[in-house]
């Protein structure tokens, strides 16, 4: 039962074809963790899909990283291994109301207890976020940062929404890393003016390109409302993959554009770089916000494109000069009509944009960056798990919380004692600090 020799750690997410970004990211960084050596040093094992199996077989593991997402499809049995086995949570999603709800659906304790956690979490939120955008009303992600041992969010907002509620679990922010590779978008760029051509787009005229999942969050609508508004050089064209509960045809058949806008659905990866290449502003508006940062937008910068965006929780840590942003909430037509205008006629300010969006991913969100803050928030929850201490003082809170001693009662030097104890003897003889990657000797 004593921890192995080499602490063996679980990668446990999506990872390609599975349909959705996340698989691309999880890809991007264990591209990352092995170029910078550290899947060398540290034995790591990817897991997906999971199967009922992994219940048992996460034990083999002495930590998870544990990716989780707003789908209960992809990220419902993540959830599960993640209550079952101390872990790294990777949260791409800080509004994981869908996946909450689905996993009450199923019938699911987890479900039930993250519910609960989320309706009393509710009234300490103070962020203005909280207030404007549903999903973040209620911290659905309460309980599983709570139940994790350090977590891992791509932007300062998440940080600040974590440490509003409450939370003391150590959060790490870590970059969202480039997920495309250099080669591919070189042959991207190939196809670009093929796509241009065919929708008879000449130097002068300027396409608007809303990328991703195509949702209502997109305010797809403002943006056909604003393109309504705009001269004819001005084309929109609505790239991405199809959900079941939204009907972007119903809204490409009502604005009345005719072939001034083009639906180009479920596209190979190939074609979504050409067309993201292919653009002149890629348009990455969220109402509401549910603390994600963009893979899509992401992409947009790689590619040194101009991304018009809401000015809201994360896509406020941007650089001013990367991005362009309109106001949060509901999109007006009026201002996005305005924006587009403004950047239709400045070609110099949309390469200014596009170049400072590269230099932003090439600096700040590097491969390198990434690998380097996964391997700290590894390394840290590996010294927590196989710290010696950690098992005597779980088992005293929980016979305090058995004896119903509430914060009052340690205020009141109740039960301290010996917590000062082991502190004492820490101080005298040290405490090995097992779990980093040189480490050779098994824990105590």
């Amino acid at each position: 039962m004593a921890d192995p020799v080499v602490p063996r750690v679980a990668f446990v997410s999506p990872m390609p074809p599975a349909p959705t970004g996340i698989a691309s990211y999880a890809a991007s960084v264990l591209e990352g963790l092995e170029r910078s050596g550290y899947r060398r040093r540290r034995q790591m094992d990817v897991v997906w899909p999971v199967k009922p199996r992994h219940d048992l077989a996460i034990a083999r593991y002495r930590l998870g990283v544990y990716h989780i997402g707003n789908n209960v499809e992809f990220h419902g049995d993540i959830y599960r291994l993640a209550s079952l086995r101390d872990g790294v949570v990777v949260l791409h999603d800080l509004g994981l109301d869908d996946l909450v709800r689905g996993l009450v659906d199923r019938g699911d304790p987890l479900g039930y207890r993250a519910a609960r956690e989320a309706l009393v979490g509710a009234d300490n939120l103070t962020l203005p976020e909280a207030r404007e955008n549903e999903p973040l009303a209620w911290p659905w992600c309460a309980h599983i940062a709570r139940i994790a041992r350090s977590v891992i969010v791509h932007s300062a907002f998440c940080k600040r929404y974590l440490e509003d509620l409450g939370c003391r679990t150590p959060v790490f922010v870590v970059p969202h890393p480039p997920v495309e590779r250099e080669a591919d978008l070189r042959r991207a760029a190939q196809h670009a003016p093929a796509i241009r051509s065919r929708l008879g787009l000449g130097d002068g005229d300027v396409l608007v390109v809303a990328a991703g999942d195509l949702n209502p969050a997109k305010q797809l609508e403002g943006l056909l409302a604003a393109a309504a508004r705009l001269d004819g050089r001005v084309h929109l064209a609505l790239v991405g993959r199809r959900i079941p509960t939204f009907d972007p045809d119903a809204l490409v058949r009502d604005s009345g554009l005719g072939p001034r806008v083009t639906l180009a659905t479920d596209v190979s990866d190939d074609a979504f770089r050409a067309w993201l290449l292919a653009a002149d502003v890629v348009a990455d508006l969220r109402f509401p916000h549910r603390g994600e940062v963009s893979g899509t937008l992401m992409r947009a910068m790689q590619a040194g494109r101009p991304a018009m965006v809401s000015a809201t929780g994360t896509y406020l840590d941007l650089p001013e000069d990367a991005v362009v942003r309109v106001a949060p909430g509901r999109a007006e037509p009026q201002e996005l009509a305005d924006t587009l205008s403004g950047l239709a006629d400045r070609p110099e300010a949309r390469a200014r944009i596009g170049q400072a969006a590269r230099r932003h991913v090439e600096t700040t969100a590097s491969l390198e960056q990434t690998a380097a803050g996964y391997g700290e928030a590894i390394e840290f929850a590996l010294r927590l798990v196989q710290d010696p201490r950690r098992l005597a003082l779980t088992r005293w809170a929980q016979a305090l919380n058995d004896l119903g001693i509430a914060p009052e009662g340690l205020d009141e030097d109740y039960g301290l004692s010996y917590v000062r104890a082991l502190a004492e003897i820490e101080a005298h003889a040290g405490t090995p600090r097992s779990g980093t990657p040189d480490d050779s000797t098994p824990t105590s």
